[in-house]
């Protein structure tokens, strides 16, 4: 399971099956972040209304989530020849549902009842990189709603 971990010295470390796979600073998680991935650095940012992840020095992303529309909360996430769906997995609740190719492949809640970390827990067959950034769509649509739910 793919988890934020506690925030330690202004960082969050993102944890997999326990063992810190990323560290990000919330303040600019929302909008962006850079994190060090099997050596390598990403960096998951917004391009106009969506959200993409690129390999540091590349120019084009290898995923981008957009929101079908304005209307919608739910994303469609796509790149290196595969796509995936973020979605409320019901009416109420704050849980989330992920799909690939239509087919369900993890859930996204938050850690407990009174804490707002987020989790996803997804079929070990989906790629590290694309885990984390399904987390940070996950994460993006429970800040959205929660904002919503604060101003209403």
């Amino acid at each position: 399971m793919l988890e934020w971990g506690p925030k330690s010295g202004g960082l969050v470390p993102i944890l997999l099956d326990g063992e810190q796979v990323a560290t990000v600073d919330p303040e600019f998680w929302r909008e962006g972040a850079e994190l060090e991935i099997g050596g390598r650095t990403w960096q998951f940012a917004r391009d106009g209304r969506d959200r993409v992840a690129r390999l540091q020095g590349s120019a084009d992303p290898a995923l981008r989530a957009t929101r079908p529309s304005f209307f919608s909360s739910a994303w469609a996430v796509h790149g290196e020849g595969v796509g995936y769906e973020v979605r409320r997995a019901s009416l109420f609740g704050n849980e989330h549902l992920v799909l690939r190719e239509g087919t369900p492949v993890g859930t996204g809640r938050t850690a407990s009842f009174w804490s707002g970390r987020a989790t996803l827990d997804l079929d070990p067959s989906v790629p590290p990189v694309h885990q984390l950034f399904l987390l940070w769509i996950s994460h993006l649509m429970r800040q959205r709603a929660n904002a919503a739910a604060a101003s209403g």
